[in-house]
């Protein structure tokens, strides 16, 4: 696949989105989710959790994002390289999120005795460290790690395409893909298949593929018509799936896809104006960007934990403001001196560990995203 300059810079509009996304689905929980209708009413916040109750929509943004991205990075490497790149990147700061939630979980579920929690026995931890807790049967310690398994199977299809050596014809399996996510939508195929197509999630990943595509290849119909039919299919994913977020009622059947549509057109603006920018990073961006991962990882059940132990001394606004500040500058801490310096330190652990057992290891991409 050959690319563009555009593989030399980094887009501050993706680290403005990564945040967007994250701080939505924060708000989701904090708002929407955490506080009951009655203290709504009675603290006069029902009209912002009108507008936060969609913010769970970030995940599928997340999604959009992470096709984008993890295409974008996988050129150049080789697929021990891409799974080092990975590893490294989403672990360090996972297992010390995971840590810390545990301790919370441990310290604070006393205190709010209604906040459902799993075990904290050695299985069950083992199996979160993982990433992957299904496959053993094991419950999750925060709810939100689901997302992260989809995004296993995701970095598992991208590695295949490097062990076969089809990067060169990823834009026509991409196209394959999102054909056949769709057809797992409208049919009962066998689960393996809706199991490595992401379903029901697949055509947001193959559009932040696709746009990565249109960036560094530019326009051509058939790019066009794949990103609008995936576009029509994940707003339909999206009305599809409300029900298991918020209220599916008439209003949230306008709103939902709409949003789906906005997250479309930023794509495509980032990937026409993009294609022969050479706009470098903005530091204040970069910071936000930094932030993302660290604070989904830490805001949920610990935000819950610390909302409700609260509940005796604290009101309803102060308590979600004082959870706010706190999941923000527990993502902060965890962003400097966890995830860069770990991300680096494990890194160099694997690339030894390749070395000593003779796997090649093509050079990565220096500038690409992570």
């Amino acid at each position: 696949m050959q690319t563009s300059k555009s593989d030399a810079i980094r887009l501050p509009e993706l680290d403005l989105l990564r945040f967007i996304a994250a701080f939505a689905v924060t708000l989701y929980h904090y708002v929407s989710s955490y506080v009951s209708a009655t203290d709504l009413e009675r603290s006069g916040l029902a009209g912002l959790s009108a507008m936060t109750r969609y913010g769970y929509l970030g995940v599928d943004l997340f999604f959009i994002i992470s096709g984008f991205v993890i295409l974008w990075s996988s050129l150049g490497r080789g697929p021990v390289q891409f799974v080092i790149s990975r590893v490294s990147r989403l672990y360090p700061s996972f297992w010390v999120g995971m840590a810390l939630t545990a301790i919370c979980i441990a310290l604070l579920s006393p205190l709010a005795p209604d906040v459902d929690t799993a075990p904290l026995d050695l299985r069950t931890l083992a199996a979160n460290a993982t990433m992957v807790p299904s496959i053993f049967d094991a419950r999750l310690i925060d709810g939100v790690y689901w997302t992260l398994e989809i995004e296993i199977r995701f970095y598992a299809l991208i590695f295949l395409l490097l062990a076969l050596r089809q990067m060169s014809r990823v834009e026509w399996w991409l196209y394959a893909w999102l054909a056949i996510a769709i057809a797992a939508r409208l049919f009962h195929l066998p689960w393996i298949v809706d199991y490595f197509v992401l379903d029901p999630y697949g055509p947001f990943f193959a559009a932040g593929c696709l746009f990565y595509v249109l960036m560094s290849r530019g326009f051509s119909i058939a790019r066009l018509l794949s990103l609008l039919v995936a576009a029509g299919a994940s707003m339909w994913v999206s009305v599809t799936q409300r029900s298991q977020f918020i209220t599916p009622d008439a209003l949230s059947a306008w709103v939902v896809p709409i949003l789906v549509a906005t997250f479309f057109a930023a794509f495509a603006f980032i990937a026409i104006h993009r294609r022969d920018s050479t706009t470098g990073a903005s530091p204040i961006a970069s910071q936000l960007g930094a932030l993302t991962y660290p604070l989904y990882l830490v805001h949920a059940i610990v935000g819950k934990l610390v909302y409700e132990a609260l509940a005796p001394v604290l009101g309803v606004p102060a308590r979600l403001t004082l959870i706010c500040v706190l999941a923000l500058g527990v993502a902060y801490v965890i962003a400097v001196t966890v995830d860069v310096p770990g991300r680096r330190a494990l890194q160099r652990l694997l690339q030894q560990l390749v070395h000593r057992i003779g796997l090649a290891q093509p050079t990565s991409k220096a500038n690409s995203p992570t």
